[in-house]
Formats: structure tokens, sequence, C-alpha cells
């Protein structure tokens, strides 16, 4: 098709939500996964990304969902052995994200770990399965990033860039041990009294006290927060026609008409990378709690992700407070 300015737009609207009913009418088993990450994906690549960095990522993505799902399961018998391979996890992760914040292999191993505890201790979901179940998410979320660019083509040119200075933390293995104790804890308190919104509030407090810079957090959480919230605003005209029992393309009709106008809200607000990923994996997981639920059952369930956020963050801002870490520049600068 023609190169146009709107492209970029209609790639982050359109496929996230058109994959998102397919999977969801379709009975796929956990479709928010997919449209998740083509949201994750689009963002992180403005541009057309070439064949040899999707497979690259490919190979990330398949020993994830494989090699770590695998050992998991081989441990998951052994309480104090599983507990150890989270706990290595954990650190590996905090450990290169504090060496680079915007570490693509250690958010989604984060991620990972986190999905894949929950869905084995609290969901009870065979454990044979959730290597499949990633994995195809992944793949999915890749092929239709792929077929967006190339319908769409064109760079993403009206978001501004996040800040592309690299900034750590000071290592410190101490600071790092005590994140990840206190990541794994979290996750058996959360797991221990059966939360519904379990995932979301780990993997809220995880992406939180991964980032090493103090001013950072206090961006993050302003920034998740308000997004959340924007997100819940702007899908309150999906909700009410769901409630209402309108046609299914009539609903979807509406979830692009409100995506749309997000976009161009973020666009207007001249938010960054970073913002832009946030409202719309919000907007795309809140529009999959409405289509999920039933009439009233959808508001109660968005307002429950807000208050679950904001618990996550109150814990993450928790931990955070019992250490001192500063950053350091990981570039040096030409002097």
């Amino acid at each position: 098709m023609f190169r146009n300015a709107v492209n970029p737009i209609i790639r982050l609207v359109f496929f996230p939500v058109f994959l998102l009913f397919y999977l969801q009418y379709s009975g796929a088993a956990m479709p928010i996964l997919a449209p998740m990450f083509v949201v994750i994906f689009l963002t992180i690549m403005p541009s057309k990304p070439p064949m040899s960095m999707l497979l690259k990522l490919l190979i990330i993505l398949f020993f994830l969902s494989f090699i770590l799902v695998f050992l998991a399961g081989v441990l998951k018998d052994t309480p104090t052995g599983y507990a150890l391979f989270c706990w290595g996890l954990f650190f590996w992760c905090f450990y290169r994200s504090h060496h680079d914040p915007k570490d693509m292999l250690a958010t989604l191993a984060l991620m990972v770990v986190i999905i894949m505890t929950v869905m084995n201790f609290q969901m009870g979901a065979p454990v044979d399965v959730l290597p499949w179940l990633m994995f195809e998410a992944f793949l999915i979320a890749i092929v239709i990033t792929y077929i967006s660019f190339l319908l769409f083509p064109g760079d993403e040119q009206d978001i501004l860039m996040d800040e592309t200075v690299k900034e750590g933390a000071q290592t410190n293995i101490g600071l790092i041990m005590f994140k990840a104790t206190a990541m794994c804890i979290t996750l058996v308190v959360l797991i221990s009294i059966g939360s519904t919104q379990t995932m979301l509030i780990a993997i809220t407090i995880g992406s939180l006290i991964k980032i090493p810079i103090s001013n950072d957090h206090r961006i993050y959480s302003q920034n998740k927060i308000v997004t959340t919230a924007t997100g819940i605003l702007f899908t309150l005209p999906v909700m009410l026609l769901f409630a209402f029992g309108v046609s299914t393309w009539m609903l979807i009709g509406v979830t692009l008409f409100c995506g749309l106008q997000l976009a161009c809200f973020g666009i207007r607000r001249q938010c960054r990378f970073s913002i832009y990923q946030l409202l719309f994996t919000n907007f795309i997981v809140l529009t999959y709690q409405i289509i999920k639920h039933q009439a009233a059952d959808s508001l109660s369930s968005e307002f429950t992700r807000l208050i679950s956020i904001v618990i996550a963050i109150l814990v993450g801002v928790l931990i955070l407070n019992l250490s001192k870490h500063s950053g350091v520049p990981l570039v040096k600068e030409d002097k």
C-alpha cells in the first residue's frame, strides 16, 4: 500500500484489536498474550525490522518459552529448587536491567518467569501446555507485526523517541540480590492469597523495581497510573455498548474508533514511545477484560485493574525505599 503518515497509527490500532477479537471469539487459550506482544513489538520497533533481527528475536523467544518453562516444569515438585530457580532468574534480569534499563531480554524473561509461575501454581495450567502456549503467542505477534509493516509501510514520526543516553545504576550485587528476594517473596504472597490480579500486580512490581534510577521510578509510577486511568476513559464506550449487547462488528468498529482517538491523544500530548506503549497495552488489556466479562462486571474489572496497579506501585515503592542507589552514564561522553 501507499506510504501514509497515518500508517503507524493504523498498525498499532487495527492489528492488535482485530487479533484480540479473533482470538477471543475463536476460543484461544489466553487470547490477550499475542495482541499485547504485538503492541510491545510495534512500540519498540518504530520502523520495519530487518529479517535478521526477527530471527534473532525468535531464537530468544524460543529459549524463553521452551528452555525456561521446561526447567520450571522439572523443578515444580521441588519447592526449594523452584524458588532458587526463580530467584536466580530474577537476579539475572535485574542485573542486566541495571546495566541497560531497556534490555529486551531481561524484560521478556521477567514476564515469562512471572507468567509461568502464576499459571503453574495458581491457575493449575498443565506444564506441558505452557511452552507451546507462550511460544505460539510470541510467534503470532512477530508474524502480525511483520505483516503490519508490509501492508502499512512507513516509519513512526509523530511519537517522540525515548532518551537515547543509556543510564544504569552502580553495580551493587547486594542491592540486586535484595530486589530478587523481594520479588520472590511478593510473588509467593500474591499466589498464597489467591489474588485474581496476581499476574498484573507482579509484572507491574517487577517492571518498577528493575528500573535502576530513582527519578525513573517516580516517572514510571505516575505514567502507569495515569495511562491506566486514561485507558479506562477511552474504553468506556466499548463497555457500554457491550453491556447493551450490540453486534460484534459494531463493537469492533467502536473499539477501533476509540483506539484511533487514543493514538491522536498521545500524539497531541507529545508522549514518548514508552508512554505510548503503556497507553496501548492498557487499552488492549482493558478491552479484553470488557469482552471477557459480562455487563456490570466489565466496569468492576476495569477499576479492579486500576486499584491493583496502585497497590503494585505502592508495594514497589516500599521495596525501593529500603535501598539507596545512584545512576551512572553507561556511554562515555566525548570530551
